[in-house]
């Protein structure tokens, strides 16, 4: 089912979105750019875990949005503030000035991405943002235009616009269908340790520049991967499926091994960071092989390895 899910207008003056989760099934650091960015290539996955967004029309109200978070273990609380910096609010913002509109109306967020993960939480919100907007402003802007918008939000917005899987390069920005992949399903655990991506990024090399030859070997690499997915070959496919960013973060997170420790018990397929994380995945063979290992995860007990704090067993959208 392509993603996001197609804006919903529902009762009187509400509409409703979902803002999936991603998982990058590869990751590679091309070297630093002139900006101060990072080229990267990666292969990003939509997964079925996902914020809430809904807008209530209020011509008369200055915009506004509450924001309120759920997770597996709790019900979770609705709070609200004044959160001008979330990038909802950004992302309407932006969208209004560049309409020549007066932003109005109360966005509701309901996060169930964790945050500091590495899968995109934000990202998907403020893209969720861009095509509620269009829509309930009744803007018509075409995909084509709300990316150019997207980019200046952050460098994995435009990924969120798209259909599907997608291999992105550039900073982030320049996405690339990946075509039909099959259906993957993972067990992903966020500590309750979260990770800077500046920081993460820091820990990189500053002679880490770009190069040719290591640009052509991840096309090499990522192709491979790419079209042993779509063959079905997981197990040669999982083992091409790496992040650069692991060991640099590593640095920062040497609870890092603890976790790789813990999922090679699973029997995964694959084994990584997301993103720049703290967020580690496992690939597993199945839905049930996916929630017996989450169900072993969590039923660990102080001792028995790291705390992984949330577990989820999740698939690809």
């Amino acid at each position: 089912m392509p993603f996001p899910i197609k804006t919903d207008r529902t009762v009187g003056d509400a509409w409703k979105i979902l803002a999936p989760a991603k998982l990058n099934l590869y990751l590679e650091v091309l070297g630093r750019r002139a900006d101060g960015f990072h080229e990267l290539e990666t292969l990003m996955v939509p997964v079925r875990i996902y914020d809430q967004l809904s807008y209530h029309v209020a011509p008369n109200e200055p915009l506004s949005l509450r924001v309120g978070t759920f997770t597996p273990d709790d019900q979770g609380k609705l709070l609200a503030g004044d959160a001008h910096d979330n990038l909802v609010v950004r992302a309407a913002k932006l969208l209004a000035e560049s309409a020549g509109v007066t932003p109005t109306g109360q966005f509701q967020l309901i996060k169930r991405i964790p945050v500091q993960a590495g899968m995109g939480g934000g990202s998907s919100d403020a893209a969720a943002t861009l095509l509620l907007a269009n829509e309930a402003w009744q803007l018509g802007y075409t995909t084509q235009r709300l990316m150019t918008l997207a980019a200046q939000l952050g460098s994995d917005v435009p990924f969120f616009l798209g259909q599907r899987s997608g291999i992105c390069r550039g900073r982030g920005e320049l996405v690339e269908p990946a075509g039909h992949l099959p259906r993957l399903h993972f067990i992903v655990a966020k500590p309750p340790i979260g990770l800077s991506t500046p920081e993460v990024f820091s820990q990189l090399s500053s002679q880490f520049v770009p190069d040719d030859q290591r640009a052509e070997a991840s096309k090499v690499k990522l192709a491979a991967l790419v079209a042993l997915l779509r063959k079905g070959a997981l197990t040669e496919a999982g083992r091409r499926m790496t992040n650069r960013l692991e060991s640099a973060a590593s640095t920062l997170a040497p609870w890092l091994r603890s976790l790789r420790e813990l999922f090679s018990k699973t029997d995964c397929v694959a084994q990584f960071m997301t993103g720049s994380g703290s967020a580690y995945v496992g690939v597993m063979r199945s839905a049930r092989h996916a929630r017996r290992a989450a169900g072993w995860l969590r039923s660990l007990k102080p001792g028995e390895g790291i705390s992984v704090g949330h577990v989820f067993a999740t698939s690809s959208c």
